[in-house]
């Protein structure tokens, strides 16, 4: 089974927008999860979004981040673009 990507993120947020259009133009699939929906994420992230996470891992990847670092984290983890 494939390892999920997730995007931490809320509504509002203008650097989680470009996160996401970025992942996009990557054709990375992924998830959005809103961090507003779960105390624990807001602890943790709620100065921190945007952030890329790999369901399971050890390590997230925090803004900022580029093309490139994006395509070497999801590599590392087995996650590659739909393309």
């Amino acid at each position: 089974m494939a390892n999920r990507l997730f995007l931490l993120s809320t509504d509002g947020c203008h650097l989680c927008e470009v996160a996401k259009s970025l992942l996009e133009q990557s054709n990375m699939e992924f998830e959005v999860v809103d961090i507003i929906e779960e105390q624990q994420l807001i602890d943790l992230y709620g100065d921190k979004i945007p952030v890329l996470m790999v369901e399971g891992a050890e390590q997230a990847l925090f803004w900022p981040f580029e093309q490139e670092q994006v395509k070497q984290y999801t590599e590392f983890y087995g996650i590659s673009s739909t393309e």
